[in-house]
């Protein structure tokens, strides 16, 4: 063998071995530079299989439970869940589970006749009108009510009675107290067998008209009504029936 082809044949042999050693070189020059790359793909990589998960479970579509009777469900062709019961023939109400009954409203105050027969004569008057009995001239805060001495008088309103005076100049005379503030007052009376503290009704009897009585006897027999709210003088017109006026 000639010294050039050794020489070829030896220099075939030690190339592998020197690009080896380059490559191992380079690797270990840019060993840092090659990590930070491959952390950086890795991280990237990460990111988009997130992103890729994230946007799948997005697009799965939300289950609603069914409601029965509801009809925004799941959106299949599924019947809506009913009760079992439903179907059941109702079961004879036997009143145990009606609501309790409110109590009825207090009836409006609205005064019944006094007398079965009889004529208005003077009526309530703030300003001074002419008082024969007395002779001069003096509101009439009350309502009179003309009839026959002995005619009976009777209660306007259910009430309680407050008072029962008797003189020569009023004759007898019954106070009778009734719901939310109102009191009545009757004058010019006789035969009153009325006595404080008595419940009365609308109707009743609490006594008769008398012709004798001195207050207004120029004007005959006649009952005196004057009534009261909350203790101040009201016209009795406004509050009788419209029958009765």
């Amino acid at each position: 063998m000639s010294k050039q082809t050794k020489r070829t044949k030896e220099k075939r042999q030690g190339a592998p071995n020197q690009t080896g050693v380059k490559v191992a070189q380079f690797f270990k020059k840019n060993i840092y530079v090659i990590l930070m790359i491959i952390c950086i793909l890795a991280i990237a990589t990460m990111i988009t299989l997130a992103v890729v998960l994230n946007n799948n479970n997005d697009s799965d579509p939300v289950l609603k439970p069914i409601v029965s009777g509801d009809e925004t469900n799941s959106g299949d062709d599924k019947p809506p869940v009913t009760n079992p019961d439903d179907n059941k023939p109702n079961k004879p109400d036997d009143g145990k589970d009606k609501p309790s009954v409110t109590p009825p409203e207090k009836e409006d105050f609205v005064m019944a006749n006094p007398l079965d027969e009889f004529t208005l004569g003077q009526i309530y008057s703030e300003e001074h009108v002419f008082n024969p009995t007395h002779n001069y001239w003096h509101p009439h805060e009350g309502l009179d009510f003309k009839a026959a001495a002995g005619s009976n008088v009777k209660c306007v309103f259910d009430g309680t009675v407050k008072e029962v005076t008797n003189d020569s100049y009023s004759g007898a005379t019954v106070t009778i107290e009734h719901q939310d503030g109102f009191t009545t007052v009757y004058k010019l009376l006789s035969d009153v067998t009325l006595k404080a503290g008595d419940k009365v009704s609308k109707g009743d009897v609490i006594g008769k008209v008398s012709d004798s009585a001195l207050e207004e006897i120029a004007d005959g027999a006649h009952l005196h009504l004057e009534l009261y709210k909350d203790g101040v003088k009201i016209n009795p017109m406004d509050y009788l029936l419209s029958g009765d006026k």
